[in-house]
C-alpha cells in the first residue's frame, strides 16, 4: 500500500480522533488510539461516526451531515449500534435517534461488556494500556473537575450519609441495575479481583435512558448475548458487600443525579486510581465527603490498614500507630471495614466537599470549560 492510499485510508479515523479529542475527557492524538478507533469501527463506520455527537439525533440529521443517503445511513448506524460502538434508540414515535459514545464510560467498556474473552479482546486491552501510559491516563487524571467519585463504603462506621454518596440507595433507587464483568481489569489483565463486580443502571448501555427501545440487531451483534446480567436492587447490594471484602473501592461519576454507574474499582487496573499512585496526581479521584480517623487508643500496631489502602494515604509510625493523610485519603472505607481491632471510622471532613455538578451533562459542561473544549460539541473540526 503506497503511502497515499494508507493516508487516504486512515481520514476518516484521524477526523474521528479529532472529534473525541473535543470531548470533556478528552482524546490526545496517538497511533494507538487510532488503532483502537481500527478496532472498534470499520471505514465506512469511522466516517459517519466523525459526523456524530454526544446528543441523540435523528438518523436523518446525521446522514445529511455525512452526506450519505438515508438508507445507507441506516444500515451503518444499525450496524454500530448492534455492535455497541454508538448509542441507538428508537423513540416511541418511531424516530431513531443515535450518539457516539463517551470515550468513558463507553467506547473503552463496551467491547469488553459485549464481546466473550478473546486473544482479539486481549491485544484491544494492550493498546489502551498502552494509551494510558502515553497520553491518556494524564489527561484522565488532570483537570479541576474529577469525572470520577469515590463513594464511602456501606458497612464502614460513620455518620449519616448524604443520599448522593449512599451507594445502597443507588443501587436501591436505580432502574434496571446489571452487572458486568470489570472492564479495566479485564484490560489489564493485572490481578486476580472480582470480575462480576460492576454495576450499570437503566438503559445507558444501550443509549441512554430516554424513553424508547434499544437499536439492536441480533445477527449483527459480535456475542450474543452480551456479558451482562440484570439484577435485583437486594442482589445489588450483596454484591457491593462481597466487592468491600475483596478490598475494593466504589466509584461512580461525580454528579449529585444522573450516575449510569457504580465501578468497584483496584488500584491496579482502574485508569481513575491509577492516575493517583501510577502517574502522581494526587487528585485524580474525588474524594467522598469523608476520611478514616484512628483511634489511637484502639490501634494495635497490625498495619492491615496500609495493605488495604489503595492510594497510599495511611503509613504507621515509629510508635506503630497508623497514620491517615488527610489530602490523600480517598475516603471510600476500605481500611475500616476490616481493621481487626475496630480502630477505623469515616468521619465527615472539616472542609465540606462539595460535588460539582448536578448530573452528567453539567459534570461534561464544567469539565469540558476547565479543559477549554466548550461541550455540547456541535460543530466538527472537518465540516
Amino acid at each position: 500500500m503506497s503511502y497515499e492510499t494508507s493516508l487516504e485510508k486512515d481520514k476518516p479515523y484521524r477526523a474521528l480522533q479529532k472529534l473525541f479529542a473535543r470531548h470533556p475527557l478528552g482524546a490526545p492524538d496517538t497511533e494507538t488510539f487510532i488503532e483502537i478507533l481500527k478496532f472498534c469501527y470499520e471505514p465506512e463506520e469511522a466516517h459517519i461516526a466523525a459526523h456524530m455527537t454526544w446528543d441523540l439525533e435523528p438518523e436523518e440529521v446525521i446522514a445529511k451531515r455525512a452526506g450519505m443517503s438515508l438508507d445507507e445511513a441506516a444500515r451503518l448506524l444499525t450496524r454500530m449500534a448492534s455492535k455497541f460502538f454508538i448509542r441507538g434508540v428508537k423513540r416511541p414515535d418511531g424516530v431513531r435517534v443515535f450518539r457516539l459514545p463517551h470515550i468513558v464510560p463507553g467506547l473503552y467498556e463496551l467491547p469488553f461488556a459485549v464481546r466473550q474473552p478473546s486473544p482479539e479482546l486481549d491485544r484491544l486491552g494492550d493498546l489502551w494500556e498502552k494509551y494510558f501510559e502515553e497520553a491518556w491516563g494524564r489527561e484522565l487524571a488532570t483537570g479541576s473537575i474529577q469525572f470520577a467519585r469515590a463513594l464511602p463504603a456501606i458497612e464502614s462506621p460513620k455518620e449519616q450519609v448524604m443520599p448522593y454518596e449512599d451507594a445502597v440507595q443507588i443501587v436501591q433507587t436505580a432502574p434496571s441495575p446489571t452487572i458486568l464483568p470489570c472492564i479495566c481489569r479485564q484490560a489489564a489483565r493485572n490481578c486476580d479481583d472480582p470480575l462480576d463486580v460492576c454495576m450499570v443502571f437503566g438503559q445507558e448501555l444501550y443509549g441512554g435512558n430516554v424513553p424508547g427501545e434499544p437499536v439492536l440487531d441480533p445477527t449483527q451483534m459480535v456475542d450474543a448475548p452480551p456479558r451482562i446480567r440484570p439484577v435485583s436492587a437486594d442482589e445489588a447490594v450483596e454484591t457491593l458487600k462481597r466487592a468491600e471484602k475483596a478490598g475494593l473501592i466504589h466509584m461512580t461519576l461525580n454528579t449529585k443525579e444522573d450516575r449510569w454507574l457504580i465501578c468497584n474499582c483496584c488500584s491496579h487496573a482502574c485508569h481513575a486510581l491509577r492516575g493517583i499512585t501510577q502517574l502522581d496526581v494526587p487528585h485524580a479521584v474525588a474524594p467522598s465527603s469523608y476520611w478514616a480517623v484512628v483511634d489511637e487508643d484502639l490501634c494495635n500496631g497490625c498495619a492491615a490498614c496500609v495493605e488495604r489502602c489503595h492510594v497510599d494515604a495511611i503509613r504507621m509510625r515509629n510508635d506503630d500507630i497508623a497514620e491517615v493523610d488527610y489530602e490523600l485519603c480517598l475516603g471510600c472505607g476500605v481500611c475500616t471495614s476490616e481493621c481487626p481491632p475496630e480502630a477505623l471510622r469515616l468521619e465527615k471532613r472539616d472542609d465540606r466537599i462539595f460535588t460539582p455538578a448536578v448530573n452528567a451533562h453539567e459534570l461534561f459542561v464544567m469539565r469540558g470549560a476547565s479543559k477549554g473544549r466548550p461541550y455540547p460539541v456541535h460543530h466538527h473540526p472537518h465540516a
